[in-house]
């Protein structure tokens, strides 16, 4: 058996939609405008094939989205239940997602970005979700018994912190006076320290 017959049986036992995801992960990072017969044409099999999964391309964003976020979770997760403290826990949290959206632009961007995921399926909802619960529960541990008032103001500051300065370094905007020489990982580590403090 070639290993390209190897691979359409893979697909045949359901491997294909998965592996369309992964495809086109690949090419929403590398090309300037891919396409669903071009993520067909890499994934060796026929034009047709993935719309027995996406209907449309708007669906396979969607997919890729969410395992980008799938993706995220785990780097997160990762750095959960180790032996750090709460505060620490939380830092490493932030230093891996800011390597996440350096390895991963254009899906990073594509995961936050409404006008181009018009298709909020299911298992973007699902996953999106799971991502944000993770980083609410490493909030919550720094501070169990804060209030419900805080709590609100210290996810939102955060993750604006986390999130905004992973966008500032994709951009590279971040401010750095000429006497600073801080990478972008320090900065997120003072910026979290000074926020929990």
């Amino acid at each position: 058996m070639t290993m390209k017959t190897a691979k359409k049986s893979k697909y045949h036992h359901g491997d294909l939609r998965a592996e369309l995801v992964r495809v086109g992960r690949v090419l929403l990072e590398t090309e300037t405008n891919p396409s669903l017969r071009a993520i067909a044409r890499q994934a060796e099999v026929s034009h047709g094939a993935p719309m027995h999964h996406f209907p449309t391309w708007a669906h396979l964003l969607a997919a890729c989205a969410a395992d980008g976020f799938r993706e995220l979770s785990a780097e997160l997760l990762r750095v959960v239940g180790s032996q750090h403290a709460p505060e620490e826990e939380l830092t490493k949290m932030s230093i891996a997602y800011l390597a996440f959206a350096t390895r991963n632009p254009v899906v990073f961007r594509l995961m936050f970005n409404r006008n181009a995921i018009t298709e909020r399926t299911q298992e973007f909802l699902h996953e999106s979700s799971a991502a944000y619960t993770i980083l609410q529960q490493a909030i919550r541990n720094v501070e169990p018994t804060m209030s419900d008032d805080r709590f609100d103001t210290m996810i939102n500051t955060v993750w604006a912190l986390i999130h905004g300065m992973s966008v500032l370094e994709l951009e590279d905007q971040l401010c750095r006076s000429a006497d600073v020489k801080l990478g972008t990982e320090a900065f997120l580590r003072k910026g979290i320290r000074q926020l929990i403090a």
